[in-house]
């Protein structure tokens, strides 16, 4: 009989004999060389494996390659799959000029013990022995059933349905969970149930408005969810359908809750405000049953409003976010308050910041930790009593928003966004035409100076979001950066690439890599986030936006590296500099909503300069005006070019379908390139054994 041929390191798992990895019960990609250098470095662990006996452990004497390159390919690739870094190796150490180390403790297969020897003549001392022997054993395997280890996580699907669904939440117990789905057509989302482990569906509700967010009462008879109908509101619905009921005028600003004794929900009102109210982002006690009109229990500061309010398990603490900005600029704060009779009993306290806007909160079944999404950064755990950063749930992967937990505890429900980008090319005066495209996800293009090359941002590596390059025409596409970067930005001598990167810290910074590849060189190192980069005309500065204030700032920092400049101090965030080097021109947020604004350096007034829409961080400046795409609706936008000059703009195409990130014009202003979602979807994800 073969040994077993198991062997774990961290959360990770390695059958030698079958070549399968598997991370937090997840089965992992990992091509043939990479698995031969991870094998060869765990039959040696804490030992030195030379590259010599990679090299013949890999490649066979009459194989003809690049062993250096190909040998350091695969190890990064094994890095790349492991999640290590070389600089600060948690797994794999380098010993530079000699080989490789594995450092991490490693539990190999066991050794069978060896069989009892016998003359094959029992005797009663032997009898009574054994018995006594046999319930040694049965207790011990008593006491070992106790003490094993319990099943991995692992990942498994709840639903596969075209389009999008997604907000799911858990009945009480557990069997069935509620989501909204915008149909077989994509046309409207409606409420929908459906028990866990069961392909049909049961449609809640059907009215042509938006119906969504459901929120399951404790005692399981009733769902809360958000519609758009007359108006905007509040309803509730039998789980097995039927009549719906208004409870509410106003709707929710995402994840309400029931109080815990079914009377009531808590709700955030949306912001802004509506018709001028001074209400928006405030938390609301809304009665269920009537009787008594909603009324206000927590009221956020100037400039800030709340979100995502959601109830502890034991009814004792209620958690919500605390906002200031819009989009994926905003920066929130995750606090949680004691509640007590149905109100905020003291002042809430700060867990965690976040650098985004939280898409989804909630309580793991302990009541010890919470749980929030933040779109391509995945699903985050931070407890709730401090002392510990976030930690992000790997097994999520990226794009993985609302979670839900059971409230039996070991299951964690989400929405897995899946999205595919193309890279789009428009000709002046003609139509846009496919250009970069991929299964997945290409966007952010930046033609090089001189015009000759295109940097972009991809997942067609299979390893998440990554900057690549590729000739004008498209070809010789090569990836410059590790994975979970983006936002490239030429250098004015066309010789290094700037561009974000999500670090270890749980932040983004950026960096620079030689436009021919190479290492990359980190540039900033925080506090809080650093990304989107773009050069200074003289190439001497790197701009920036960072929150490290407490909101999206425009910083600027020597290419060379050094102490970071503050430039803005009314927001900032989407940068380009003028083709002078006297003038900074930025958006204050993500979203671009709040038009273009200008500041001259190093003291000038900030201004506004296009008082419309500047969408997908997609503008390019020239010396005599600026290109710009506008926002005329979801699916609708419009390249404009605003001429210095009078300071008009003009309409050059219009485009049609939901944009991605970027734009950007050849230097001979012939030819654009931005990116465009071709496909967008949702399907519920669970993780079983979730702790």
């Amino acid at each position: 009989m073969s040994e077993p041929s198991r062997v774990r390191f961290g959360v990770f798992e390695v059958d030698l004999h079958t070549r399968e990895v598997w991370k937090q019960g997840l089965l992992l990609r990992l091509q043939d060389q990479p698995f031969c250098v991870l094998q060869a470095l765990l039959e040696h662990p804490g030992e030195l494996v030379t590259r010599e006996e990679l090299q013949h452990k890999i490649w066979a004497g009459d194989t003809f390659v690049d062993f250096e390159q190909s040998l350091n390919r695969a190890v990064n690739k094994l890095r790349d799959a492991l999640g290590d870094d070389a600089g600060t190796p948690r797994f794999i150490e380098t010993l530079p000029r000699r080989g490789y180390r594995f450092i991490a403790p490693v539990d190999g297969p066991g050794k069978p013990a060896p069989p009892l020897v016998s003359d094959g003549k029992p005797s009663r001392k032997s009898v009574w022995g054994a018995a006594g022997a046999l319930l040694i054993v049965g207790a011990g395997l008593w006491w070992l059933r106790g003490r094993q280890p319990p099943p991995p996580p692992r990942v498994v699907t709840l639903t596969t349905l075209p389009g999008i669904e997604s907000t799911p939440a858990f009945s009480p117990d557990g069997r069935q969970v509620a989501f909204a789905w915008n149909g077989e057509r994509q046309e409207n989302f409606d409420v929908y149930v459906k028990v866990v482990g069961d392909t049909s569906v049961l449609r809640l509700t059907s009215d042509p408005g938006y119906d969504g967010l459901p929120a399951w009462s404790l005692d399981g008879r009733q769902i809360a969810f958000l519609s758009a109908r007359s108006g905007g509101g509040i309803y509730v619905v039998s789980p097995i359908g039927g009549p719906e009921r208004k409870v509410a005028d106003f709707g929710a600003s995402f994840d309400f809750c029931w109080t815990a004794d079914g009377k009531g929900l808590l709700v955030v009102k949306p912001y802004p405000p509506v018709s001028g109210e001074p209400a928006g982002g405030a938390l609301f006690l809304v009665p269920v049953e009537g009787g008594e009109a909603p009324r206000s229990i927590l009221t956020p500061p100037p400039g800030t409003r709340y979100a995502n309010v959601v109830l502890s398990p034991d009814g004792r603490s209620v958690a919500f976010g605390s906002c200031q900005g819009g989009g994926s600029g905003a920066t929130c704060r995750v606090q949680v308050a004691e509640f007590q009779n149905n109100a905020i009993v003291g002042r809430p306290r700060q867990i965690s910041t976040v650098s985004m806007r939280i898409l989804g909160l909630a309580w793991t079944a302990d009541g010890s930790s919470l749980v929030y999404g933040q779109g391509e950064r995945g699903l985050w755990r931070v407890p709730i009593h401090g002392g510990t950063n976030p930690e992000r749930v790997e097994l999520a992967g990226g794009a993985a928003v609302y979670p839900a937990i059971d409230r039996k505890g070991g299951r964690l429900a989400y929405s897995q966004v899946t999205t595919q980008a193309d890279i789009w090319r428009l000709e002046r005066g003609g139509k846009p035409t496919p250009f970069l495209a991929s299964t997945l996800r290409d966007a952010a293009p930046q033609y090089s100076p001189d015009g000759s090359r295109i940097a972009f941002e991809s997942e067609r590596g299979g390893n998440g979001l990554t900057v690549w390059a590729a000739n004008a025409d498209g070809s010789g596409a090569v990836q410059l950066a590790k994975p979970r970067s983006g936002t490239p930005r030429w250098s004015p001598d066309g010789r290094w690439v700037a561009f974000d990167a999500f670090g270890p810290n749980g932040h983004w910074d950026v960096w620079v890599v030689d436009a021919s590849g190479g290492a990359p060189r980190q540039l900033t190192h925080g506090p809080g986030d650093n990304p989107i980069p773009s050069w200074s005309r003289d190439g001497k500065w790197i701009y920036f936006t960072s929150n490290r204030t407490g909101r999206f700032e425009v910083w600027r920092i020597p290419a060379g590296g050094g102490d970071a400049q503050q430039i803005t101090r009314n927001g900032g965030y989407t940068t380009f500099e003028s083709t002078d080097g006297v003038t900074i021109y930025y958006t204050l947020t993500e979203p671009g909503d709040g038009g273009l604004y200008a500041k001259r350096l190093p003291d000038g007034e900030e201004r506004q300069i296009i008082n419309e829409s500047v969408v997908a961080r997609g503008f390019a400046v020239f010396s005599d005006g600026i290109y710009y795409i506008h926002g005329l609706g979801q699916s609708r936008t419009e390249i404009r070019f605003h001429a210095f000059a009078g300071g008009r703009s003009q309409i050059i195409s219009e485009l049609e379908g939901p944009l991605s990130f970027g734009l950007t014009l050849s230097p001979d202003r012939k030819t654009f390139l931005f990116s465009k979602y071709v496909n967008v979807g949702q399907d519920l994800m669970m993780i079983e054994n979730f702790r």
